[in-house]
């Protein structure tokens, strides 16, 4: 059976705490805090006291001397956690002695730190346990480093190389802990053009370095007894599926953190009825030891709620008193009665946790239109609609949801990126008229421009030019939701690995395989497409040797929950039972994703407001704006007079409608309330008043065309109104400037 990469984890951890044996038999852990997440990913804090530990420590806190215990140190390799150590002793020590664990193996350099500055009387001993990383799931791991992203894909970063070394040295933690001295494939950039196309391989070769390393210096490593054939180890970067970071998943797990404010992953809050029917909120944990959790997470949406309605009527069929209660028949019914169920308070959260869950998912869905949205992201990402057919509509059917203010612009965002991607770059005058319509922000658009650094396409000068068909995927007859038919990339690689029909090319080997682990004798016939083949695995009536052993995948740069949910359903085919582990630098959101992309150019930093330099004010009358190109009407704006100069004064909306519509054709629109009742509302100091009456000229001048008022400037995009003239600025009140706001100047 299986182990879950977890509990792998948590005995590594406690056999080396229990490994410590002092005459009194009581110690202390002492861990610094990356050294604790790492310990809280895979045990509770009850496992660790249960060895005869009387307490836990943070070494980056003052402590309180024990000078009768030894002292368990689980640490991170770094100078300042080392460096506190040899303090511990240098006023005396703080414990009887010192038993040091390092989650990796440090360098030299700090291996000397610490030999030269604690003696071997004081230091009882000292090993490197592997565990550098987090384990998430039963098959999920990850290094918790959402830096890493800027460190490998940003052009302004100079740690590439570093990190790159960081990154291999986790990876070994990962192969040890596992048993695994794997056969290393990694992903071949064949037909991309992008700065960090060598990332896989360069990352490779170094995890191979360090695994050859270690194998020469612990020649028992692997152990020979085990059964298990030898494993691979997948590595591969964001590049090898650009689709999946932006798809709406409607699987549970990966809807959840899509739509929902949950925390790393796991920490959710929601609102919870007490047994008194007080209302109160709870933060509840999604992690392995909650069963209900481990059992849905990678279902679709409509078959979790399926599920937990089937297992709470069967609850009230089980428990007497409630056979004779009408059955809930949806989630309002399931919460209403879980409220009248005081007397079973452990099954009441444990229901009421999913329930508001998958409350808040389904009401977004309705809310933001997602069915129409994904509808159209599908039909992107596979190349196909629902019916097998090519999609000749998008544009017609993505144009009314990227004029809907009910869809959000993030999700406009990730739409214009996946019909891009589809194209395979679009006209410039194309991507002009999809961003009027869209109306994303600038920070936005910095995440569209920024994916040419992942070798997409963004323009193409001709609409001759064929689309890149890399990513098609033929239909399938086993999809069940038409919402959900883009199968991962990432999948379809394990898939042909397994299969037999992997493209050596496209994914070597670090070194030469001995015999055939992958099973591949045979069955070899050339290439094939990983979008257009079905895996053989598939195919009624036909048996699939066992000859792969673990297989273990690192997605360089951040790996999403639908690949999450790919490892475990290979891994937990009855036909193939292959144990399939997946890791990455971090586990990404859409959000995150777009949010990370929006600055990768300045290597995660958001770029500073740009400050216009100081101008005096100019005495002569403003000079007319040149006028913007023309637009064709919008519906729902008033006619615009013929006389009227290019920036025109409508009066603010009162409707809906026409606050949807905020661009006038033929100019700039000023949005403002009538002018004497603005100036009149003005607290402008009496003496003042000629400011006032110079304002409300500037303001009526040519249909009150606001270009520059005597002491101000207008800027671009931003509604700032900057005061220059100094006697203005000491004199005029707060409570005139936040007055000015009102007046909004939306510039093309």
């Amino acid at each position: 059976m299986t182990i879950a990469l977890h509990e792998i984890l948590k005995i590594r951890i406690l056999d080396a705490i229990r490994s410590v044996q002092p005459p009194g038999g009581w110690k202390v852990v002492v861990v610094d805090e990356a050294s604790l997440k790492i310990i809280e990913s895979a045990c509770k804090m009850f496992d660790i006291l249960e060895e005869k530990v009387t307490l836990v420590e943070n070494l980056e806190k003052p402590r309180q001397a024990y000078q009768s215990l030894d002292a368990v140190y689980i640490i991170t390799p770094t100078y300042e956690s080392i460096n506190k150590v040899i303090e511990d002793r240098k006023n005396g020590p703080l414990y009887a002695g010192v038993h040091l664990f390092f989650t990796s193996r440090p360098d030299d350099r700090l291996l000397h730190m610490v030999d030269s500055s604690l003696p071997k009387e004081y230091m009882r001993q000292r090993h490197d346990l592997f565990i550098e990383f987090h384990a998430k799931e039963a098959h999920v791991y990850s290094f918790e480093s959402p830096s890493s992203f800027f460190k490998l894909y940003s052009p302004a970063d100079t740690e590439f190389d570093n990190e790159l070394r960081i990154i291999a040295k986790k990876l070994l933690s990962v192969c040890i802990s596992m048993g695994e001295n794997p056969l290393i494939r990694y992903q071949r950039s064949l037909d991309s053009d992008h700065a960090t196309k060598a990332l896989p391989y360069k990352l490779a070769m170094l995890v191979q370095n360090e695994l050859d390393s270690y194998v020469r210096l612990n020649p028992g490593f692997p152990p020979q007894d085990s059964p298990r054939p030898r494993g691979i180890l997948f590595i591969v970067d964001r590049t090898i599926d650009m689709y999946a970071p932006f798809l709406h998943e409607f699987t549970y797990q990966a809807m959840a953190n899509d739509l929902l404010p949950i925390e790393n992953g796991h920490k959710y809050e929601y609102n919870y009825t007490g047994e008194d029917g007080t209302q109160a909120t709870k933060e509840a944990i999604l992690d392995e030891s909650d069963k209900i959790w481990v059992e849905i997470r990678h279902k679709h949406m409509k078959d979790c709620i399926d599920k937990l309605m089937k297992d709470f009527n069967e609850f009230l069929t089980d428990n007497q008193g409630f056979a004779e209660k009408d059955k809930a028949v949806n989630l309002n019914d399931m919460k209403k009665m879980l409220a009248t169920l005081p007397q079973f308070q452990n099954m009441k959260e444990k229901f009421s946790v999913h329930l508001n869950i998958a409350q808040e998912c389904m009401s977004l869905f309705e809310r933001e239109r997602l069915a129409e949205t994904a509808t159209m992201e599908q039909n992107c990402a596979t190349g196909h609609t629902a019916d097998g057919a090519h999609p000749k509509t998008l544009v017609e059917d993505m144009v009314p949801l990227l004029d809907n203010p009910v869809v959000s612009s993030l999700n406009k965002t990730r739409m214009l990126m996946l019909y891009i991607m589809y194209k395979n770059g679009i006209l410039e005058e194309d991507r002009r008229k999809l961003l009027a319509h869209a109306r994303i922000t600038l920070e936005e658009n910095d995440a569209l421009n920024n994916l040419t650094l992942f070798g997409i396409k963004l323009l193409r000068a001709s609409k001759n030019i064929k689309k890149n068909k890399k990513y098609r995927q033929k239909p399938s007859d086993d999809i069940q939701y038409e919402i959900s038919r883009y199968i991962p990339r990432l999948k379809l690689v394990i898939e042909s690995h397994i299969n037999g029909q992997i493209d050596h090319t496209a994914y070597p080997y670090t070194k030469d395989p001995t015999g055939d682990p992958d099973g591949s004798k045979g069955t070899q016939q050339g290439p094939v497409s990983l979008r257009s083949a079905r895996a053989g695995w598939y195919k009624k009536g036909q048996a699939v040797e066992n000859r792969v052993g673990r297989i273990i995948v690192f997605v360089a740069g951040g790996v999403t929950y639908s690949e999450l949910r790919s490892a475990y359903e290979i891994s937990e085919n009855e036909k193939l039972k292959k144990d399939v582990v997946i890791g990455s630098t971090h586990i990404i959101t859409p959000q995150q994703f777009v949010d990370d992309l929006k600055v990768l150019r300045t290597r995660g930093y958001a770029q500073p407001p740009v400050q216009p330099q100081f101008q005096q004010p100019q005495l002569q009358q403003p000079q007319l704006q040149s006028t913007p190109p023309q637009l064709p009407p919008r519906q729902g704006l008033p006619p615009k007079p013929d006389n009227a100069p290019n920036y025109y004064i409508q009066p603010q909306p009162q409707s809906q409608q026409q606050q949807q519509n905020r661009y006038y054709p033929g100019g700039p629109v000023v949005d403002m309330v009538d002018i004497n009742k603005d100036i009149h509302l003005l607290d402008i100091p009496k003496d003042n008043q000629a400011i006032k009456h110079k304002l409300k000229l500037h303001m009526a001048m040519e249909y009150h065309q606001i270009n520059q008022i005597n002491n101000m400037l207008i800027f671009k995009n931003h509604l700032r109104l900057v005061h220059h003239h100094q006697q203005v600025h000491q004199n005029l009140n707060l409570n005139f400037l936040k007055s000015l706001v009102n007046i909004k100047l939306i510039l093309f």
